[in-house]
């Protein structure tokens, strides 16, 4: 295809590919994974240099989201693109006339540190009654000196826990999203779909 989305992990995939399909969107764009953060900032002058016409790009910011930005704008500065001094919150998208069209999401948000658990737990239902008691379990871990987990993966730890409560223990965030445990009709979801729809000129199917 043309038109590439790269992401960090299967999980993105299948947690875009759910949302995608919940939005009616059609996916006129190849979601790519390249296994990490590190193989994915490599592969993108590789990507640049081919046919493409558009590059999304959607990473983690884990602990550091400026440190995230500097390392996708000096990648993209040394392939020639006039790069923003400062993340769009709606996700970036630039355009030059000569080089392929790349869009930047840092998860989760585009403004805070995390990853995509975070963006997850923003589809976790507004009247869950559920969370309060994964929130209270952590805490009280955290308290004992019980847990295993860094503190920088609390959210796949807290996501992962509410959904080991559900109906399907267990169940896959992108399946989830499926069996409408996590709810899409989101202000954030919204946002990044809102981006992938300008980025590749998508249209919702009707």
């Amino acid at each position: 295809m043309n038109h590439i989305l790269l992401v960090e992990g299967n999980n993105d995939k299948a947690v875009f590919g759910s949302i995608f399909k919940q939005y009616n969107l059609p996916v006129r764009f190849e979601i790519v994974v390249k296994d990490s953060v590190e193989k994915l900032l490599k592969s993108i002058p590789v990507h640049v240099k081919t046919d493409v016409e558009t590059i999304g790009i959607v990473v983690d910011a884990d602990i550091n989201i400026k440190s995230r930005w500097e390392a996708l704008k000096n990648k993209l500065k040394a392939l020639n693109y006039d790069v923003p001094s400062v993340l769009n919150p709606n996700g970036t998208i630039i355009s030059n006339e000569e080089l392929p069209v790349i869009g930047i999401w840092i998860m989760p948000d585009n403004n805070s540190n995390g990853m995509l658990e975070d963006f997850v737990s923003y589809l976790v239902p507004d009247k869950d009654k559920l969370m309060p008691f994964v929130d209270e379990t952590l805490t009280k871990l955290e308290d004992k000196g019980l847990n295993k987990y860094k503190e920088i993966h609390k959210s796949k730890t807290k996501i992962h826990t509410w959904l080991a409560w559900q109906k399907t223990p267990g169940t896959p965030m992108g399946t989830a999203i499926t069996k409408r445990y996590l709810d899409t009709d989101d202000e954030m979801c919204d946002k990044f779909v809102e981006w992938i729809t300008n980025l590749f000129n998508l249209f919702p199917d009707k």
